[in-house]
């Protein structure tokens, strides 16, 4: 027996813990669909790596500070972002979509779209709203 052993682990799901035996590290299939979890000292997600059921990844990151703002990295049906949200509101996305049009878009703290930034496909560019007298 001695030098073999099992090249594989299969289960649904792990748990890594720390030396206090907190989860830290979430490595899931359950639902279908593959997730990896970094997870903080509360034990809620500070990171993930997913897939969706189409097989489309997705990166987050949620922000230690309760009001601090997030990020997402995806990839969707409608081609790739990066967005940057607060709660409350205030949002940032850059994006190609699949068409080949790219932007940058900004929300303010209310919600309110206050700046796009758009190249589409055919190169032609938009600015909304375009040049505000206050700045």
């Amino acid at each position: 027996m001695s030098g073999e052993f099992s090249r594989k682990i299969q289960t649904e799901e792990l748990q890594i813990v720390d030396s206090q035996g907190k989860a830290r590290i979430r490595l899931s299939a359950s639902g279908g669909t593959p997730l990896i979890e970094l997870l903080g000292d509360d034990g809620d997600e500070a990171a993930s790596l997913k897939l969706d059921v189409d097989g489309r990844p997705s990166f987050s990151l949620t922000n230690v500070a309760p009001d601090g703002p997030t990020a997402m990295l995806e990839i969707d049906d409608k081609g790739a972002h990066i967005k940057f949200d607060r709660e409350g509101g205030a949002s940032t996305y850059l994006f190609l979509n699949n068409a080949g049009g790219s932007g940058v878009v900004f929300y303010d703290a209310e919600g309110e779209r206050r700046l796009s930034l758009i190249v589409a496909p055919d190169g032609k560019v938009s600015v909304s709203p375009c040049c505000s007298a206050g700045g």
